[in-house]
């Protein structure tokens, strides 16, 4: 397990990664699923910690320190791609995602869907799944220490690029992770708050707030746009700021932590509605969820499981 270990601050460059066009393109359903599996267990571990901490925001010091350094991850919020972009370059590196990027640049669109379909391929899947499998996120003050020494056996380029990898994942995984947990919070995400609040909108500035407090040390309009309330006196703005930072992220108890994070992910990424229930529940075990809950036993546990899900995620915008 390779991780970021001396992290450095983002150059400003990675928010203009070539815009291959394959980009704009949902590939098949087979590799966001792919993603989706290995990633839930994790997320459903930060939502256990939220609840237990009444729902606070409290990752362990070597993380919290992360966040605060790659901090300008909370830039990416404008462009729900670039999100993806992120989980790309740390499975395929910023070389091999611009060279790929030429290959395609000129073909027509439809030759690109055909390239995005293939790259669900077993062997492209077994590829990010490696990738995905090196970035473990170590548990213990022993491992982060041996993670540390394993990167210092590295030759040189190697230790670089897996540095910049890291850097790219831990963007992937904060951003995505925030996007799921406003959209499980607020009943929107933060690609969708977040231009909102460029635009002017107090109200949905408030929220995102609420949901990642980074944006106020590392986002330059959140940045400003506190100041300015505190220059002009806007009392009520700033009250109401104040509020939403003391609030907690997670407000009420979550009935199926495990399930419904698996499902404000794929509502995320845009799959929910298309899969079958089967397929959801295939996903569930092959996720691990019955290790965080009760077992999801059937497809008609799973129906009624996610109909409730609608049903909360409906009351809790009502709340907002």
């Amino acid at each position: 397990m390779f991780w970021v270990l001396q992290c450095q601050s983002l150059y400003g460059k990675w928010l203009t990664w070539h815009k291959c066009p394959i980009s704009m393109l949902r590939p098949e359903k087979s590799s966001s699923l792919k993603v989706v599996q290995r990633l839930s267990p994790q997320y459903v571990e930060l939502l256990r910690d939220l609840q237990k901490g009444g729902g606070r925001i409290s990752f362990t010091p070597e993380v919290a320190q992360i966040q605060n350094t790659l901090g300008a991850y909370v830039l990416i919020y404008d462009d729900e791609l670039k999100i993806g972009r992120a989980m790309l370059l740390a499975c395929f590196g910023k070389e091999g995602m611009h060279d790929f990027a030429k290959e395609v640049e000129a073909l027509s669109l439809e030759e690109q869907q055909e390239i995005v379909d293939g790259l669900a391929s077993v062997e492209t899947l077994n590829e990010i799944a490696e990738a995905l499998d090196s970035f473990d996120i170590p548990q213990s003050l022993a491992e982060w220490q041996a993670a540390r020494d394993e990167l210092a056996k590295l030759p040189k380029e190697e230790r670089e690029e897996t540095q910049k990898r890291g850097v790219y994942f831990w963007c992937f995984f904060f951003s995505s992770f925030f996007n799921t947990l406003s959209l499980m919070v607020h009943g929107t995400k933060m690609t969708a708050l977040i231009p909102r609040a460029l635009a002017g909108d107090d109200d949905a500035f408030l929220k995102a707030v609420q949901i990642d407090r980074m944006l106020l040390l590392h986002h330059p309009y959140f940045r400003d746009r506190k100041a300015r309330a505190q220059n002009d006196g806007e009392a009520e703005f700033l009250s109401k700021l104040a509020y939403r930072e003391s609030n907690p992220t997670l407000r009420g108890a979550i009935r199926y932590p495990g399930l419904y994070m698996l499902l404000g992910t794929l509502e995320s990424i845009g799959w929910l509605d298309e899969l079958k229930h089967e397929e959801i529940l295939d996903l569930c075990e092959n996720a691990g969820l019955d290790l965080y809950q009760n077992r999801i036993e059937d497809v008609n546990y799973l129906t009624k499981r996610l109909g409730e899900y609608r049903v909360w995620k409906k009351v809790n915008l009502s709340m907002q």
